[in-house]
C-alpha cells in the first residue's frame, strides 16, 4: 500500500509538471474550459470541448471511434512541433538527445499508470505489446490457454499460431453476449477452467460488443489456481477508470492512440517486475540483463515524434478527466440502446450496464455489413461491421466530441432502415 501511495503521488506530480512543459511545446488549453461538473448530459459543456479542441468532420458523423482516437488540437500541435524538431536536428537528436528524453517519458508514463518504469515498454500498439507477452510466456508442453469469441482476433491468432507449432492447446468457450452481471462473467471463466489451464486471455473491453469484464476478480480467482492472465486493455486505457496495479494481472497490453488520443503508433506493455526474468525475447537481444524489461523491447528505430507526444496526450487526457469521459461515453451509448432495444427488428448484442462507449446491434435477417454500408451511404454515418457468429454485428462507438444530436440522427437512420 505504501508503494502504491507513493506511485500515485508521484503520478499526480508528474502530470502537474507536464502541463507547463506541454505548453512550451506548443500545446495550449485553458484550464477553465474543463472546470465545473461536466455532467454526461450537459450538451453545452461537451459542445464547447468538441468545437474548441477537436477537428470535427463536416461531411459525416463519426461513430467509429473504436478504430483509433483523434488527437485533440493541442496534442496535434505538439506532435507537429516534435516532428519539426526531430527532422531539424536529425541524427544528432536521435543519438544524443532522444535516449535521455525517451527514458524520462517512460518514467512519466509509468507514473501515470501507477507502476514502475522498470515494468513497462513503449510499443507501437497493443497488438505488438501482447504478442511480446504471448510469444515470450514460458509455456510448457501440455499447457492450455483459455479464450472466447469476444477476444480480439489478433491475440486469438497468436495463440492459434503457438498451438499449430505444438507449444500449447487452445480451449474456447462462448461468453454470453448479455451476461446478467459480473458474477455471471466470472462464473463463465470458472466453469471453463480445466486442470491444464495455464493462461487465460482477458479482453478487458471487447472490441466487438464492448463488454467490460471484471479483470481483477478473474485474475484473483485464476491466481488461486496457479493460472496467469494475459490482459488486453487496448480499449480500456482512457475509456474507463481502472488501476493497473489493482487489476492483478502480471501481463497487460494497452494502447495510447485509442482512448488516450496520442498520435498513431504508441502502445504499452506492462510486465510485473518479478516475472520479467522468465520471459523469452520476441526480438533478438543478447546484451540486456535477464531481469530487465528492455530485453523485450529491441525494436530498432522508433517513431521519435510519436513517443515525444505521449506527455502531451497524457496531460490533455488528465485535464479532460477519465471519470467525466467515461460517464459521457456511457450516456451517449445508453441513449441509442434504450430506444433501439424496443424495436422488434433490432437485436442489441451488448449489455447496457456492462459497456461504456462501445456497443453493437444487429438487424434481424440482414447482413451487418449491409447495414453499416447503408448507414454511411444514405446517412453519412460511419460505423463498422464486426465478426460475431454467423450474422456479425454493427459496432457503434461515439467519442467525447460526439453530440447528442448526432446520436439522434443515428437512431432515426436505423428506424428508417427497418421501416
Amino acid at each position: 500500500m505504501e508503494r502504491k501511495k507513493f506511485i500515485q503521488q508521484a503520478g499526480a506530480g508528474v502530470i502537474a509538471a507536464m502541463l507547463p512543459i506541454a505548453a512550451k511545446a506548443g500545446t495550449c488549453f485553458d484550464d477553465s474550459d474543463f472546470g465545473g461538473e461536466g455532467a454526461p448530459d450537459d450538451e453545452a459543456y461537451w459542445k464547447k470541448i468538441a468545437r474548441k479542441y477537436y477537428h470535427l468532420p463536416g461531411d459525416y458523423i463519426n461513430l467509429e471511434n473504436g478504430y483509433y482516437g483523434l488527437m485533440a488540437k493541442p496534442v496535434e500541435e505538439a506532435f507537429l512541433n516534435h516532428v519539426k524538431r526531430a527532422n531539424a536536428e536529425g541524427p544528432k537528436f536521435a543519438r544524443k538527445t532522444f535516449p535521455a528524453l525517451s527514458a524520462d517519458i517512460r518514467k512519466q508514463l509509468a507514473a501515470f499508470l501507477q507502476v514502475s518504469d522498470e515494468e513497462i515498454l513503449i510499443t507501437r500498439n497493443a497488438t505488438e505489446a501482447l504478442n511480446i507477452a504471448i510469444q515470450g510466456y514460458p509455456f510448457k508442453p501440455g499447457d492450455e490457454v483459455l479464450i472466447n469469441q469476444l477476444d480480439y482476433f489478433s491475440m486469438v491468432e497468436s495463440f492459434r499460431m503457438l498451438e499449430k507449432r505444438g507449444r500449447i492447446a487452445v480451449k474456447t468457450f462462448d461468453m454470453p453476449l448479455l451476461p446478467a452481471d459480473e458474477d455471471a462473467i466470472v462464473d463463465e471463466y470458472r466453469k471453463a477452467i480445466s486442470e491444464k489451464t495455464r493462461v487465460i486471455l482477458l479482453t478487458h473491453v471487447s472490441n466487438i460488443n464492448g463488454l467490460i469484464i471484471p479483470v481483477a476478480r478473474i485474475a484473483a480467482m485464476a491466481k488461486q489456481k496457479g493460472i496467469d492472465c494475459i490482459t488486453d486493455s487496448a480499449h480500456a486505457l482512457g475509456q474507463i477508470p481502472f488501476s493497473l496495479p489493482e487489476l492483478g494481472s502480471d501481463f497487460v497490453g494497452m494502447n495510447l492512440h485509442k482512448w488516450i488520443g496520442n498520435p498513431l503508433g504508441a502502445g504499452v506493455l506492462y510486465v510485473r517486475k518479478e516475472r520479467i526474468r522468465e520471459m523469452s525475447m520476441l526480438f533478438g537481444d543478447v546484451n540486456s540483463a535477464e531481469d530487465s524489461i528492455s530485453k523485450l523491447g529491441h525494436f530498432g528505430t522508433t517513431p521519435f515524434p510519436v513517443i515525444m507526444t505521449i506527455p502531451d496526450s497524457l496531460a490533455f487526457h488528465k485535464q479532460m478527466d477519465v471519470e467525466k469521459i467515461s460517464k459521457r461515453l456511457h450516456y451517449l451509448k445508453s441513449t441509442w440502446i434504450q430506444v433501439l432495444k424496443d424495436i422488434p427488428a433490432v437485436e442489441i448484442v451488448s449489455p447496457a450496464d456492462q459497456t461504456c462507449a462501445i456497443a453493437s446491434f444487429r438487424i434481424r435477417d440482414k447482413k451487418s455489413s449491409d447495414v453499416a454500408d447503408y448507414l454511411f451511404r444514405e446517412h453519412q454515418i460511419l460505423t463498422v461491421g464486426r465478426a460475431l457468429g454467423t450474422q456479425g454485428c454493427v459496432r457503434v462507438t461515439p467519442a467525447v466530441f460526439t453530440s447528442g444530436k448526432e446520436v439522434q440522427k443515428f437512431i432515426e437512420a436505423v428506424k428508417k432502415y427497418v421501416g
